[in-house]
């Protein structure tokens, strides 16, 4: 998955842990956490490891996440911080959405040897043009500005009545995209067939059954965290609260 997708991931796991924990920093470092893999990983791999060629490796392993859970679980006992177990559920969701399972060397290491090199000579110009050919990401990168300002003007002027308008338009839009993909993803009828061929590729920068279902489901769940937020919000979160 690109950084937008796995962002609105981090941002959608957070949201469900906030409504369970009442804590408004499940969103800001489950958030981090979905991007964490890749900010470590892809430097290690095309950089520090350029033979390699392999830009998901240690932090996209399950050895790693449970290492960070567990380091999690000793800051938690200790000083009730809960940061670092939100990270590791970012974390989770990154490898999920990146569906490690189908790279067993990846995900189970150091138990199944090595990482396999992939050899991705050109990873980051090649990143940087997908993010601008890819609508999904666009669309989602927008929404995701359009958010922080409103967040920023409720702030500043305590009044939420407009971040929740806004908020509930992209959970709409979100939950209506990923339902669209999903259903014409799945369907090889007759009347999505022009969908599938025409629009399906140009709104999308994945091919496979795979990675479109993920981020149709992705954006399904997305949405309908952001309609609670819109209809339901569990709790305020200012600034402070965040960290």
């Amino acid at each position: 998955m690109l950084p937008a997708v796995h962002l609105l991931i981090g941002i959608t796991v957070g949201i469900f842990l906030l409504y369970i924990t009442k804590d408004c920093r499940a969103l800001i470092y489950s958030a981090i956490g979905s991007l964490l893999p890749d900010i470590i990983d892809k430097p290690v791999g095309y950089i520090i490891l350029a033979s390699l060629g392999n830009g998901r490796i240690f932090f996209h392993s399950l050895t790693v996440f449970a290492l960070v859970a567990l380091l999690g679980s000793v800051i938690w006992m200790k000083w009730r911080h809960p940061g670092l177990l939100f990270i590791a559920a970012g974390m989770l969701s990154h490898q999920l959405a990146d569906a490690m399972w189908t790279i067993p060397s990846s995900w189970y290491w150091p138990f199944m040897g090595w990482f396999r090199p992939r050899y991705s000579q050109f990873y980051f110009g090649d990143l940087f043009s997908l993010e601008l050919s890819s609508s999904s990401e666009l669309l989602l990168i927008a929404l995701g500005i359009v958010l922080v300002i409103c967040i920023l003007y409720a702030w500043r002027t305590g009044k939420n009545t407009i971040f929740c308008v806004v908020a509930g338009m992209t959970g709409f839009i979100l939950t209506a995209a990923g339902i669209l993909l999903l259903t014409a993803q799945m369907s090889f009828s007759n009347p999505f067939s022009s969908f599938r061929m025409n629009i399906l590729p140009d709104f999308l920068v994945y091919t496979g059954f795979q990675d479109i279902s993920i981020c149709s489901l992705a954006l399904i769940l997305g949405g309908v965290a952001f309609l609670l937020i819109s209809l339901s919000p569990p709790v305020g979160c200012g600034i402070k609260d965040l960290f």
